[in-house]
């Protein structure tokens, strides 16, 4: 074999790298096959790997449309034996091979005097095999032919894989372009620097950049025009995959944005880019700020005629002309203070959560011992315990608990909250609640355990949400506006601490607050 019997081989090994268009490709590839071996024509099947036989994908000439409604078994003929066995094949006088079938020449009234027909492997797999039909030489294919061939479809084996890929990915990003157009949410694509490569619709209308083809926008820089929270130096030095942010805008229209940072990459784990995803929350901003005045409002307007009905009915019972009245009197006075004493709590409770929601709060951190807050917030609920058959415990870990730099009354008021919820969302007679510590690492717990019903799997993302309760149905009815778990997570976080909950139906909750260890 010379120079000049390799150079079709390599002409069609350069328009093979060169193509990655399936259809086109599949065209070239038969054109290749049959100049690289000199043959009249050739065909390429491939395999069907959900029925594991052989297609006519294309073959040359007006034959081609008629082959392409065969299909060969394993086995079956030339192309199925080479298929079965994974070796080439050359047959110059099919019509004397039992290996041969006639259906083809049958169905396109082509003769068939000689075949050279080889596998496509790739990475060990087979996906077809490439035919060269009738060797213009009257001699037939030689084994320099098959070598030839064998060159020839390997190198199309790797180039359809390649074709495959690419289509594949092209029809992964129109996709993916086209969700990223229709999103509601703003999304934007950057480099490592923050410059764009990509932005949709909704990103550039909030960000107010036209797409017209000028220099790339920065995200950082538009950002910049924000005041954002954490600030964008922050952001940006932030090593966590995922951070979240928001963002106002700083002069003119409000405009407040709720995002995600995501960091994009390599596989060495170095920075490639950014994918930064927000949305306008703007309306819901105003909302909330509207629903916590008004609850702060008609807090303070309760508070004051409150405190004159609290503050008088203890007054009036205890006066002699009412003490003489009729039972009925004194029932009606007596439940008159009882109910102010609940709703008292109740406004009190709202006003607390309308600061937290807020962040008027101010907190004077000081390194607190565990056990001394613990003992202290369940000595203050001595009455409402008895009320409740509620008997706390405090577990002997917490002697060795380290300290936690906290607001000392506004933390016992979160530990408060989980004692109270323990006791009354339980259905029991007598109710047993522990209060125990944990450490790991630099962090400090508190653990609130109780022996009630439990909580649903399906509730324990919601518990924390302002206003809400478990069904009644399920918990029984408990008085109660819904806000004590919320105070309690906003307390908590306010202190730089996490709150979780852990439950299992019919065996109790363990809610567990988490926070940095003092020194």
């Amino acid at each position: 074999m010379n120079l000049k019997d390799i150079e079709p081989l390599l002409n069609a090994n350069r328009i093979l790298a060169s193509t990655l268009d399936i259809d086109r490709l599949l065209k070239v590839v038969l054109e290749l096959a049959a100049q690289v071996v000199g043959a009249e024509t050739g065909s390429l099947l491939l395999l069907d790997q959900k029925t594991n036989e052989l297609v006519f994908d294309i073959a040359l000439g007006e034959a081609g449309r008629e082959l392409k409604t065969i299909r060969l078994k394993m086995g079956e003929g030339i192309a199925g034996w080479v298929a079965q066995e994974g070796r080439p094949l050359i047959v110059n006088d099919p019509k004397t091979d039992p290996r041969w079938t006639r259906r083809g020449d049958e169905k396109t009234k082509f003769v068939t005097r000689s075949i050279l027909c080889v596998p496509m492997v790739y990475q060990g797999n087979l996906m077809g095999v490439v035919q060269a039909i009738n060797r213009k030489d009257p001699n037939g294919f030689s084994e320099e032919d098959r070598m030839l061939l064998e060159a020839f479809a390997a190198q199309t084996a790797v180039a359809i894989q390649n074709a495959r890929l690419f289509s594949s990915l092209r029809q992964e990003k129109e996709k993916v372009e086209t969700i990223f157009a229709q999103m509601a949410e703003g999304a934007v694509l950057s480099d490592e620097e923050g410059r764009f490569l990509a932005a949709n619709p909704a990103a550039r209308a909030l960000l107010g950049v036209q797409e017209d083809g000028q220099s790339p926008e920065n995200i950082w820089e538009l950002l910049s025009h924000f005041q954002t929270v954490p600030a964008i130096p922050s952001l940006r030095s932030e090593k966590a995959s995922e951070s979240a942010f928001e963002a106002s805008r700083a002069e003119g229209k409000t405009l407040i944005l709720s995002g995600l940072v995501k960091l994009i990459q390599s596989d060495k784990g170095e920075l490639i880019g950014h994918l930064t995803v927000f949305r306008d929350v703007t309306a819901e901003k105003k909302e909330e700020r509207l629903k916590r005045d008004f609850l702060s409002l008609m807090s303070h307007k309760l508070k004051t005629p409150l405190v004159a009905i609290t503050g008088y009915t203890p007054m009036i019972l205890e006066d002699e002309a009412i003490m003489g009245a009729s039972p009925f009197t004194k029932k009606g006075l007596q439940a008159i203070h009882t109910q102010g004493l609940h709703l008292k709590g109740l406004v009190e409770k709202l006003i607390s959560f309308s600061m937290v929601e807020a962040e008027q709060m101010t907190l004077d951190l000081k390194p607190c011992s565990l056990k001394a807050l613990a003992e202290e917030s369940v000595a203050a609920m001595e009455t409402f315990l008895a009320e409740k058959k509620a008997r706390v415990a405090l577990d002997s870990s917490l002697d060795s608990a380290r300290p936690v730099n906290v607001d000392a009354e506004k933390f016992k008021e979160a530990i408060k909250g989980l004692v109270e919820n323990a006791a009354k969302f339980n259905s029991k007679e007598e109710k047993m609640i522990t209060l125990s510590s944990a450490e790991r690492g630099n962090e400090t717990s508190l653990i609130v355990e109780d022996d009630g019903v439990g909580i649903p799997s399906e509730e324990l993302d919601k518990i924390f949400q302002k206003f809400y309760q478990v069904e009644e149905s399920f918990t029984g009815q408990v008085e109660g506006a819904g806000l004590g778990l919320a105070l309690v997570k906003r307390l908590v976080e306010s202190h730089g601490g996490k709150v979780r909950v852990e439950s299992k139906i019919g065996a109790g909750s363990q809610f567990t607050i988490t926070l940095p260890a003092s020194g």
